[in-house]
């Protein structure tokens, strides 16, 4: 149910047909999955709705967690003006204002990106999947690789050993390699 006390929305022209504004987000509840949301005006004359529920890409057999960012535009969809009804809808690009900027603007490429420079990208004109972390990739489970794996310009599957004698002697296990401090 969302919050009636700062329902104020008299003076943002709700009761004319307004079920759809343009906001930025001010404030957001992670817990309760709630946003406040800035329809109208700044500081002292702003006009705020209550706590808004967000609408996310997926909540049933998938559920994709990314809570809007406080300054993040927004739509308020409110059907038939009536607040006690009203979403709000993330992700509106905003060119101007770093950090609110589309990360691409190459129309093959699908991307998420995270501000501390970590991406997974998918080239449909490539038809690669590239992902990018600034320190590991970690993967909890098994892995079953149906190619091959490189790792510093070394084939997994046609990589050689020196040293070794032919026959059915085994090597010595691998040597050298560090884990990163950030895991």
């Amino acid at each position: 149910m969302i919050d009636r006390d700062a329902l104020t929305l008299e003076a943002a022209d709700w009761g004319r047909g307004g079920a759809v504004r343009l906001g930025t987000v001010t404030d957001f509840d992670a817990q309760r999955c709630r946003a406040r949301v800035r329809i109208a005006g700044d500081g002292e004359t702003s006009v705020r709705t209550g706590w808004l529920p967000w609408a996310t890409w997926a909540a049933g057999h998938l559920r994709v967690w990314s809570p809007p960012a406080v300054g993040e535009q927004c739509l308020v969809l409110a059907p038939s003006g009536d607040m006690a009804q009203a979403v709000a809808l993330p992700a509106v690009f905003q060119q101007q204002r770093p950090g609110f900027a589309a990360p691409s603007d190459n129309p093959q490429h699908t991307l998420l990106a995270w501000d501390d420079g970590g991406y997974i990208r998918y080239e449909r004109d490539t038809h690669r999947l590239i992902l990018h972390a600034s320190c590991v990739v970690r993967i909890e489970g098994d892995l079953l690789v149906t190619g091959d794996v490189f790792a510093g310009g070394v084939s997994l599957r046609k990589h050689r050993h020196t040293g070794v004698r032919r026959g059915d002697s085994t090597s010595d296990g691998p040597t050298g390699g560090e884990a990163p401090a950030c895991q």
